[in-house]
């Protein structure tokens, strides 16, 4: 995948209140309005609350879901308790991979929403270059750096971005990056030292090297934990009431009905693996 001419090396500029550092001006992500006076822990819904539960216990953590129900909103709370904890509470860096530039920004964005909701102290988020020793002579991230000492780093999706750091790797939509085998070994080595990995995605085909791991993992030839949300777990766990109070719409079990009718109608032949966690034969695009 050729990637985005926004990664290559250039001198940070200083960021601004209301700017990044790419000179692109944006609104700071907020908690959505309907839900500030909600504690961080309401604020999630319980198949979220349960990825944040396996994370914590398990060292490696692989997750199977269904598109867009908000588990890249979970993981960056999970990534700012991280980040925000001091090493004797299990704190460490938390390095998130996703597959373009646009998915760095969101997450990091994301995670800076949480920060003040937890009241935590940090910076603005801002971009840092570091020499990996490569032709570029750097790889660009952004990050967040709280009073603990440790950050929150979105890295480009290289397995040597990973090279000589420590802490929490979160690879985010790990089906569609391009060197996922090389990028999970960068990643798994970071555990001799106490790391953590988590590995989410949703499906893109039966040979996919993701779907390979998942299948692995449930055979029992991966000694990693293992979750599987698909679009109807959520809608259980509450996602469309969620969802009804964002938009200011009044919930009603009908109204749920037809919405997740029209959700799978758009989706087509696709709804097996973009919405309920079942890799079709071949890989889309």
């Amino acid at each position: 995948m050729t990637e985005p001419d926004d990664f290559s090396p250039r001198a940070p500029d200083r960021p601004t209140a209301g700017s990044t550092a790419l000179g692109v001006k944006r609104l700071p992500a907020e908690i959505p309005r309907d839900l500030v006076s909600m504690s961080g822990e309401d604020l999630l819904l319980p198949y979220q609350k349960r990825l944040l539960e396996t994370t914590a216990a398990a060292q490696v953590t692989i997750v199977e879901k269904s598109r867009r129900i908000g588990y890249s909103w979970a993981i960056a709370a999970d990534a700012v308790l991280t980040a925000a904890a001091d090493k004797a509470a299990r704190g460490m860096d938390v390095l998130y991979i996703g597959y373009n530039l646009d998915m760095a920004r969101e997450f990091i964005d994301t995670a800076a929403a949480w920060a003040r909701l937890f009241d935590r102290a940090c910076t603005l988020a801002q971009e840092f270059l570091f020499d990996d020793g490569g032709a570029d002579g750097g790889i660009k991230a952004f990050r967040i750096t709280f009073a603990s000492g440790f950050k929150i780093a979105a890295l480009a999706s290289r397995p040597r971005s990973l090279r000589g750091r420590q802490g929490y790797v979160i690879i985010d939509e790990a089906a569609f990056h391009d060197e996922l085998d090389e990028l999970l070994k960068a990643a798994l080595a970071l555990l001799i030292w106490g790391g953590k990995v988590a590995a989410i995605s949703t499906h893109d085909g039966a040979e996919n090297s993701f779907n390979q791991l998942v299948e692995d993992v449930r055979a029992g030839k991966r000694p990693y934990a293992l979750l599987r949300v698909s679009f109807d777990d959520a809608l259980a766990d509450g996602l469309y009431r969620r969802i009804a109070q964002v938009r200011g719409l009044t919930w009603t079990k009908e109204a749920e009905a037809a919405w997740r009718e029209e959700i799978v109608a758009h989706y087509g032949d696709g709804a097996a693996e973009e919405l309920f966690c079942i890799p079709r034969a071949s890989g889309g695009a």
